[in-house]
């Protein structure tokens, strides 16, 4: 039997365990179905990941979209080849743990972020190998990654 867990507490009403048992019964996962899933099943443990009040909900999808623009902005770098490069990026303040989004110039300026964001951006970079983790056994994506490690 497989053990399922939450990688963050997002979902901290609905056991990981009996969510990702559901999730094997789902055909094609695709959020689509995992929805349909969760409509059809009111019961279930996947109906508990979801936020049904349509006024809620509203209010929670235009901050994801806010989220999105604001992560989604860049600025471009006249060189040749043209580069874009990210202008916002979010750090959690110390005064309040708040997730705020500050511009990279800022960032630079101040010591306690920058090493926020840095701490954050290996978390990320660890991540990413985790997630990989089974692609890494073949060369090619050893190459790749320590290429960009070279870049960085």
């Amino acid at each position: 039997m497989k053990k399922y867990s939450w990688k963050r507490a997002s979902f901290a009403n609905a056991n990981a365990q009996k969510v990702g048992e559901e999730l094997e019964t789902i055909k094609d996962i695709t959020n689509k179905n995992v929805l349909e899933y969760a409509k059809e099943n009111i019961k279930s443990e996947l109906y508990k990941c979801f936020e049904w009040d349509d006024t809620i909900a509203g209010e929670k999808y235009r901050l994801y979209q806010a989220n999105h623009i604001i992560t989604s902005i860049s600025f471009v770098i006249e060189e040749k080849p043209l580069k874009k490069q990210k202008i916002y990026y979010s750090i959690k303040t110390e005064e309040n743990g708040i997730k705020k989004f500050k511009d990279i110039k800022s960032i630079l300026e101040n010591d306690n972020e920058y090493y926020a964001l840095c701490d954050k951006a290996k978390r990320e970079i660890e991540n990413c190998k985790n997630k990989y983790n089974d692609l890494i056994q073949k060369n090619d994506l050893k190459e790749i990654i320590f290429n960009i490690y070279k870049e960085i």
